[in-house]
């Protein structure tokens, strides 16, 4: 499986059957962060917010788009990946007009758990589909989306594998959240995979044997 971060919440993930973009962002009105320019098989969208999760109209078509908030409870299966979703919310007063989702699917062995704009701890009930994942892509900017403190409790409780953080301040977001270092200072035991450049790839058997932090740079 080859991981790619594009920037702020956007991601590619490519096994050899299936080109997957997950939260795209509007270029350059999230900030300064370029166009993702490339083609999809399927676009993955976990709420509806088209200037930083939601974008499709830089993405090279054809492709098949999945609106998370839609999914029901059976998910929805693409090219022999079944996506699904788990209803949550920005905010940690789960407010209604704040619901956003979690979203995750196996492909190649691998469970890949999309965090999007998480703004709370999770509940024995949001927790079982996704506990012992893989792969976990987490907001690190603290709010809107869950605050930095509650990142370790949130992490021992999901126990994944690799940690990718995302959706955090660099030079090209225009949100006013944190630098990925107040991220990793709630978390000074856990190791730190520095990426070098904007992508890796992992199998089963490359997966480490305990929790820890790839590091990555921005593709866009």
């Amino acid at each position: 499986m080859r991981i790619l971060w594009y920037g702020h919440a956007a991601f590619l993930i490519e096994n050899p059957g299936v080109r997957i973009i997950v939260d795209p962002f509007r270029a350059p009105d999230s900030g300064g962060y370029e166009p993702i320019d490339e083609p999809a098989d399927v676009v993955v969208v976990s709420h509806e917010n088209d200037r930083y999760h939601s974008h499709l109209g830089q993405i090279i078509p054809p492709f098949h788009v999945i609106r998370a908030l839609n999914l029901g409870e059976a998910g929805e299966s693409f090219r022999g990946v079944l996506f699904e979703a788990i209803r949550v919310f920005e905010s940690p007063e789960r407010k209604p007009e704040d619901e956003v989702t979690i979203i995750h699917f196996r492909t190649e062995g691998l469970h890949v758990v999309f965090l999007g704009d998480l703004g709370h701890l999770l509940t024995e009930s949001e927790l079982t589909p996704i506990r012992g994942a893989d792969v976990l892509l987490i907001p690190a900017g603290g709010t809107p989306t869950i605050d930095l403190d509650e990142i370790p409790a949130l992490l021992d409780a999901i126990d994944p594998r690799i940690v990718v953080p995302m959706h955090y301040k660099t030079p090209k977001i225009n949100l006013n959240i944190q630098p990925l270092e107040r991220f990793l200072e709630r978390l000074p035991d856990d190791p730190i995979v520095a990426v070098d450049g904007s992508e890796f790839t992992v199998d089963t058997a490359s997966l480490p044997s305990r929790r820890t932090i790839y590091r990555m740079e921005h593709a866009r």
